[in-house]
């Protein structure tokens, strides 16, 4: 592959990233089409699946970015999308353990900062670890006296 169509493919991937990013933000996971994200994004839909094979693949993708902006810190952590993202990926965590367990990695690495989004990822920390909690034990039993 050439180096003007190897420049191309990772500027259309970046696009997408970022057209995905705001649209996922803002319509949620559940309700965002790939068609919707490629069309923000000033592309057709072929256009994602050349880059990513599947919706899942795109969602990863996307997740990679979002951990690498939360990791960077609270300067980073600007961007419109930021806190919705963080709520969407925080609400499918709690349903899928593979995700919870990758979002857990993300929030323990996540700096500090004394800023709203700073306090939510401290927050969701606490909430979301990456293993669900033991049962708790039952209660003792009572003998008959």
């Amino acid at each position: 592959m050439g180096i003007v169509r190897q420049r191309r493919k990772a500027e259309t991937r970046a696009l997408l990233l970022q057209a995905g990013l705001a649209v996922f933000a803002e319509r949620g996971i559940e309700l965002t089409t790939l068609d919707e994200v490629a069309q923000a994004a000033g592309f057709t839909k072929g256009a994602i699946y050349r880059q990513f094979r599947s919706k899942g693949a795109f969602l990863l993708a996307l997740f990679e970015h979002y951990a690498a902006v939360a990791r960077a810190g609270a300067g980073a952590r600007r961007a419109a999308w930021f806190i919705p993202l963080t709520l969407q990926f925080a609400a499918h965590g709690m349903r899928d353990p593979l995700l919870r367990r990758r979002f857990a990695v993300v929030l323990a690495e996540a700096p500090a900062a004394e800023t709203l989004d700073g306090r939510l990822l401290h927050a969701l920390a606490g909430v979301l670890p990456a293993t669900p909690p033991p049962p708790a034990p039952p209660p003792p039993s009572r003998s008959p006296v």
